[in-house]
Formats: structure tokens, C-alpha cells, sequence
């Protein structure tokens, strides 16, 4: 997995951290529809109640939601809204396609919010306006700005845990090993389609070096928690790499790079996803970059990014997980191979309560999981999943797992302590048709077994197809797996997904997945 980005910590930064959260504030009246889709929410906006402390000389915040969201992210119990409506701001909301369901790609979603933008500076009779945006929120308005032409109407841009790399979520909605469990809970939808980590890559490389981005400065800030035990957010973690909010790793949060550093977490307290946009906990330190004047009115003059946050091009991704998944009709049984020393925390995804799930040990010993559904989240892939956890150690050898049920399906991850990992490099992530493809995965702290190399080999399946084909995998001498292909003819985004059977320095054999995503552009560069 992508390396752990160094934080710049700047003076006001540090400050920063000192400040603490505001009290309860008042609750702000209901906001006001403006209904321009009768038939859809999608194109909807809504204007927020004129505040009695209402200060002109602010400017006018647009709130932007995330991941299959509507505006009642900004408008509960401890929105932004009520502590904007307090300290004397006026409002806007809008409604994109995910407020109707299925979530909207960042064109559908960027086209609606470059016309809300117009109408709500309009409304206001101001030149430009702000912007607060929560997760997939940031990438919308990049789009509006950049290619639907919004950008001489926005002044400043305020993301809150916006996955500008994509993430590793999305990539796992789409391999081998969930793609049953995520057609039975509908996580396969445009959204997500395109925050695979492979299709950001994309849209970075015809996003960012635009000169649109010139003229509104975007702060980034990105969380590193999760809401508990039995959260959607802790539940998630096990995919990310790094530093993560439980649906966005860090590295992605901070991965604009034209963006300015905002925050991280608050001040001692390591933030979720959820919580990044609680006004308790962040509307304290969005607020000061709003209407600081030494850039607020910026007309036409370029902005040099003081931060140095973005990606390398070449991946580089390591992972200690064990993922197994499939299809549940009458029993089900899957294998994975522990070695000493370790420990693991597992989590069986289902989507039925009623599906019986149990591991038993190389021993024969029959554990039972703690079984749940998550604290919801619904920016969190797989939030809706129901969760089987398990806490095993000690005990190496293969271990089996049981799943009994009807028309389901299973996603197993397994997160292991103290044991091997495995290391991802590529060139990149976006191919041409017909280009060679090169991938290597190293074990740290052990080898591939030589005894596998015959027979090794990896799943190659496009995103939102069932159908996957065989790749060649090899066992170099060193122990490392090397794999040369050449890119599929048809565009589109793929996942090349694998397992490793390995041998440890103590001669333990163990076993360790691996999920590459990748995309193939068409003869134009696009997807």
C-alpha cells in the first residue's frame, strides 16, 4: 500500500490544535427548497434561514454532501448548518444524484452542482461564493469548477476527508472476493465505480494540471479514527493503508496537488469519517480559513500550492490481509494457512442475519463470532453488511471457514499481526489497450513456496462483470512472484486478484492476498 504521507505542520496549524470545540448551538430554522426538479431531489437546492447576526461581509457558504448523501449531512443534530446560521453566515444546500439513491459519477454530479453554484450566487446577489464539501463532495466540485466552467464563481473550496486518490474501498467492491456480496448489497453503482483507485488516477491526469484550478484555493483535511467497535468505520479500516478515517486513507484525503493543508483529526482526538463532518469537531477549524483576508477575494491570479502531498505515479502497496469470498447456497467452505506468533482479526461479511458463519481451528476447535450489523455510514462501503467478528491466535496451520445459508454470499478479510507482508509495485495504474502490464509482490519476512509454482496463478475480472480470466503468475528465485501481461483490448477499470502461499524464516507456511486495480484508457486517453 501507498507509503504514510509526512505531515507539513505549519505555525497556524500547530494553534490550531489548541482551540477547543465550541458548545451546543442553537438549532437554525429548516431550510427553504427551492424545487427546480419536480420530478427528482437531484438538481434541488435549498436556501438556509437568513440568521439574525447575519454579517454580509461574510461570504456565502455552499454545503456539498458525499457518497450516496443528501443535504441532511449538513442539516442534524451537530451540522454545519446550525453553526454557520450562529456565527451569522449565510446558506445554501444542494441535492446531486445519490440524494435519489444510486450514487452520481463526479460528471453527473459536477454538471448539477456548476448550475446550482450560478443559481446560488445569484440568489445572494454575490460575485462568488464558498464551499464546504464532505468525501466524494470535493471531487464533484473540483468537476464543476474545472470542467463544467464554476470556477469565477468560487472563492474557496473547504474538503472534508475527500478521497482525491479514490479508495481502496471501492477497489474491493469490485474483486473476486466481494463481487457477490456487493451485487447482493448494492454497492456496485456509478459512485463507485469511479472511486476505484485507478479511475482517480484518471481523473487526476485530465483534472489537475488545468488552469481553472488556479483560481480558487482548496483546503484538504483528512481524520485517522474510526467510531468503534461495531461501526462501519472500524470495520473498514482492515482495506486502507496507512493512516485512514475509516473510508478514506489519508495519503487520498491529502492527495490534491494544487491543495492547501487544513487539518488533521482535532487536536488530540483522531477523527472517522462521520465525525469530520460534525461541527463540534471540525467547524472550528474550517471557520478561520473562511473568511481570513489575505485570500479571500482572490480574482485571476494563480495560487502555488505550499504543500507537497501528492501521490507518486508508481504503486507501491503493501498489505497483511487474507481475503476469501463467495457464494452461500446450502454450505460454503473456505481455507486459509496461519503461521506461529500471529494474531488476526477477521470479519465474515454476509447480508443475512440469518446466515450461520464459524471457523474451526487446524485442532478441529470451532470458534463462533460475534455477529452484528454495523453503526451506520453510508459514505462507508459495506456499511450495510452484516458483520461476523473473530479474534483468533496462537494456533498455526490451515484453518477453515464455515458459512450456512441461502442466497447469500460472503466476504472474509482477515487482519493479521506479527506475520509477513506482502509488497505491490507496478509502473503505474493507467494503461494503454494492448500495453504490457508488469507487476512483482514480495513477501516481507518470508518467500513464496516454490511448491506452488506450477500451479500459481491470479484472477484478471473487469469492474461490474462477474467473468474473470486466468494470469500467469511466476516464482522467481529470490522468492518474489512476477507477473508480465498484456492490458485487456476493452477499457475499463480491472483487478487483478491473488493469493500468495508463502514460507516464513522458521519454515511456517502461511498465505497472504493481493488485489491490484488498474485501468485501460481507449485510443482518446479516456475511460
Amino acid at each position: 500500500m501507498a507509503n504514510k504521507i509526512t505531515k507539513i505542520v505549519t505555525a497556524a496549524a500547530v494553534l490550531a490544535t489548541l482551540v477547543a470545540p465550541q458548545a451546543a448551538l442553537a438549532a437554525a430554522p429548516a431550510p427553504t427548497l427551492k424545487n427546480d426538479n419536480p420530478t427528482a431531489k437531484n438538481g434541488d437546492w435549498y436556501v438556509g434561514a437568513t440568521p439574525s447576526n447575519v454579517d454580509t461581509s461574510k461570504p456565502v457558504i455552499l454545503f456539498v454532501q458525499g457518497l450516496h448523501s443528501d443535504y441532511t449531512t449538513w442539516y442534524n443534530s451537530d451540522g454545519f448548518y446550525d453553526a454557520a446560521y450562529n456565527a451569522g453566515y449565510r446558506t445554501a444546500f444542494v441535492q446531486l444524484k445519490d440524494a435519489d439513491g444510486a450514487g452520481g459519477t463526479m460528471w453527473e454530479n459536477g454538471s448539477t452542482l456548476a448550475g446550482v453554484i450560478t443559481k446560488v450566487k445569484n440568489y445572494y446577489g454575490v460575485s462568488k461564493i464558498n464551499i464546504v464539501a464532505h468525501s466524494k463532495g470535493g471531487i464533484d466540485t473540483q468537476t464543476a469548477l474545472v470542467h463544467y466552467g464554476a470556477y469565477p464563481y468560487v472563492n474557496l473550496v473547504h474538503q472534508l476527508s475527500t478521497p482525491n486518490r479514490g479508495s481502496e474501498l471501492a477497489d474491493m467492491a469490485y474483486s473476486t472476493w466481494t463481487s457477490w456480496l456487493a451485487s447482493i448489497l448494492g454497492q456496485k453503482d456509478d459512485a463507485t465505480y469511479v472511486l476505484q483507485t485507478s479511475y482517480m488516477d484518471y481523473f487526476r491526469s485530465v483534472t489537475d494540471g488545468r488552469s481553472e484550478n488556479n483560481y480558487t484555493r482548496t483546503y484538504m483535511s483528512g481524520g485517522s479514527g474510526d467510531d468503534g467497535v461495531f461501526s462501519a468505520t472500524f470495520y473498514s479500516r482492515a482495506f486502507l493503508p496507512g493512516e485512514d478515517d475509516g473510508a478514506v486513507a489519508i495519503y487520498s484525503a491529502f492527495g490534491l496537488p494544487n491543495g492547501y493543508y487544513g487539518f488533521e483529526d482535532n487536536g488530540s482526538e483522531r477523527l472517522s469519517h462521520t465525525k469530520m463532518r460534525w461541527a463540534s469537531k471540525t467547524w472550528w477549524q474550517v471557520r478561520p480559513k473562511l473568511t481570513t483576508t489575505s485570500y479571500y477575494g482572490v480574482t485571476g491570479s494563480a495560487l502555488a500550492s505550499s504543500t507537497s502531498y501528492m501521490a507518486k505515479k508508481a504503486v507501491d502497496e503493501s498489505s497483511s490481509n487474507i481475503m476469501r469470498g463467495g457464494e452461500i447456497n446450502g454450505q460454503a467452505v473456505d481455507t486459509f494457512t496461519l503461521e506461529k506468533g500471529t494474531k488476526a482479526n477477521i470479519d465474515v461479511m454476509t447480508s443475512k442475519l440469518g446466515t450461520n458463519v464459524k471457523l474451526v481451528s487446524p485442532s478441529g476447535k470451532e470458534y463462533l463470532p460475534t455477529t452484528g450489523k454495523a453503526q451506520q455510514d453510508d459514505a462507508v462501503l459495506f456499511a450495510d453488511a452484516v458483520h461476523n467478528s473473530f479474534e483468533i491466535k496462537g494456533e498455526a496451520g490451515t484453518w477453515s471457514l464455515i458459512a450456512e445459508g441461502n442466497a447469500d454470499a460472503y466476504f472474509m478479510v482477515a487482519a493479521v499481526e506479527g506475520g509477513s507482508k506482502s509488497n505491490v509495485k507496478a509502473a503505474k495504474k493507467n494503461f494503454k489497450k494492448g500495453e504490457k502490464v508488469d507487476l512483482t509482490v514480495a513477501l516481507q519476512g518470508g518467500k513464496a513456496d516454490q511448491k506452488s509454482k506450477k500451479q500459481l496463478k491470479a484472477k484478471l475480472s473487469k469492474s461490474g462483470k462477474q467473468a474473470a480470466q486466468d494470469v500467469a503468475l511466476n516464482v522467481n528465485a529470490d522468492g518474489s512472484i512476477a507477473s508480465s501481461f498484456t492490458a485487456p483490448t476493452e477499457p475499463g477499470i480491472y483487478n487483478v486478484s491473488f493469493d500468495v502461499d508463502g514460507i516464513n524464516a522458521n519454515g511456517e507456511a502461511f498465505t497472504r492476498s493481493v488485489n491490484y486495480n488498474f485501468a485501460v484508457l481507449d485510443e482518446n486517453g479516456k475511460l
